[in-house]
């Protein structure tokens, strides 16, 4: 299996062939609405993720952040100080593909929260219903069995909150949508 991503367009390629992610899947299947997505939405949330990124990797320099995100990298170092958090640097904020499911995704932060082995998706707008499933498609991705899932959700404040997603129904609802949408595909739906 030959795996690619392409930053540039957000493409997954598998064997050369292009895979959807996460939330393409989820839209597809009407479970994800990205119309109240901003421009500056994204550009914050490409910001932060890199700023978040660069601090666990002890790289994080200010210059050419933008002063309003800062309160959320603040967010982020005090929930890392705070916490029991122990991440994967190698692991975080690395495109995921599964060749048996044949879709890919980018895991934030796969950690170690309290000693449990754990994947954490940052978020730095609203919390959001699809965020356990979301979790438990990269729980399908990062195939640890019993992996714990959060969603921390920073604010321009400095606070943080680390919400876990339990519902066990987040994958069934996942491998419905994942399904739905290899089937769409296939008949040339979408």
């Amino acid at each position: 299996m030959t795996t690619e991503y392409r930053d540039d367009t957000h493409t997954y390629l598998l064997d050369g062939k292009p895979i959807p992610n996460v939330t393409t899947i989820l839209q597809a299947a009407g479970l994800y609405n990205d119309s109240f997505f901003t421009e500056e939405s994204r550009n914050r949330g490409t910001y932060v993720h890199k700023a978040c990124l660069f601090h666990l990797q002890d790289d994080l320099d200010d210059i050419g952040i933008p002063n309003e995100y800062w309160g959320y990298i603040e967010a982020f170092k005090n929930f890392m100080s705070e916490s029991d958090c122990k991440p994967h640097i190698g692991l975080c904020e690395i495109p995921w593909f599964s060749e048996v499911w044949r879709f890919g995704g980018t895991i934030d932060m796969p950690c170690v929260i309290n000693g449990k082995e754990s994947i954490v998706d940052i978020k730095s707008g609203a919390e959001s219903p699809t965020t356990g499933m979301q979790l438990a498609a990269y729980g399908m991705l990062y195939d640890v069995p019993s992996v714990n899932r959060y969603g921390l959700y920073l604010k321009a404040s400095g606070k943080y909150k680390l919400i876990p997603y339990t519902d066990r129904n987040d994958i069934k609802i996942f491998n419905a949508a994942l399904t739905l949408y290899h089937y769409r595909a296939e008949k040339g739906l979408l």
